[in-house]
C-alpha cells in the first residue's frame, strides 16, 4: 500500500508511541505539522487500512497497529520516522 505524505508523517508520529500510548488528533497535527482536516482524513484513510485505530472513548486517541508499525519501518517510509530517539510531547507537556 502507497502512503501519501501526511498520512506517512502521521504514521510516523503514532510510530514512536508505546502500544499503550496514544495521540488525538491536536497532537497529531503539531507532530505531523499539518492542519486538523489533512490529518483526519489521513486518519481515516489508516485506519480504513488497518494501520491505525481510534479509541471509542472520548476523546479520541489514536494508535498505530503492528501492520501500520511494520509499513512505516519499510524503506521508502523510513526518512519520516524522526531520529535521535525523539519524544512525542502531547498538549498537556507530557512527554511520551
Amino acid at each position: 500500500m502507497a502512503l501519501t505524505e501526511t498520512q506517512a508523517r502521521v504514521l510516523a508520529a503514532l510510530a514512536i508511541l508505546e502500544p499503550a500510548q496514544a495521540l488525538t488528533v491536536r497532537e497529531l497535527c503539531c507532530h505531523a505539522g499539518h492542519a486538523e482536516a489533512a490529518t483526519r482524513a489521513a486518519l481515516q484513510g489508516l485506519a480504513d487500512s488497518g494501520l491505525a485505530h481510534g479509541s471509542r472513548t472520548v476523546p479520541i486517541g489514536w494508535r498505530i497497529t503492528d501492520r501500520g508499525r511494520s509499513l512505516i519501518s519499510a524503506r521508502p517510509y523510513r526518512e519520516f520516522l524522526p531520529r535521535n530517539g525523539a519524544a512525542i510531547v502531547t498538549t498537556n507537556g507530557a512527554s511520551q
